[in-house]
């Protein structure tokens, strides 16, 4: 399943959007033979984001999808906001 024409390019990523609620779609696990639709809820984007690029790093790019509102990012753009000084900020409770 290629996505990628699908997702948003992580430049599109507002430091607004961490407070969102967010959704995780993760086509499989690391390690795992069966395939299937994996769906996970957060409250906010920056849950979302801390439990992808912990759980997930070792997937595929693609294997994975995050949506914000109405905007969708790949394991890779999900991996690049886990480092950003703005998900600290969030993580952190400060201020965007």
């Amino acid at each position: 399943m290629n996505t990628s024409r699908a997702n948003n390019p992580p430049e599109q990523m507002e430091a607004a959007d961490y407070s969102l609620p967010a959704e995780l779609f993760v086509t499989r696990k690391a390690g795992s033979k069966r395939g299937g639709l994996h769906y996970h809820r957060f409250a906010t984007a920056t849950e979302a984001i801390s439990f992808a690029a912990e759980e997930y790093k070792s997937l595929r790019p693609d294997d994975l999808v995050m949506a914000i509102d109405n905007k969708r990012f790949n394991l890779a753009s999900v991996k690049l906001f886990y480092g950003s000084p703005e998900h600290e900020k969030a993580r952190d409770g400060e201020p965007a």
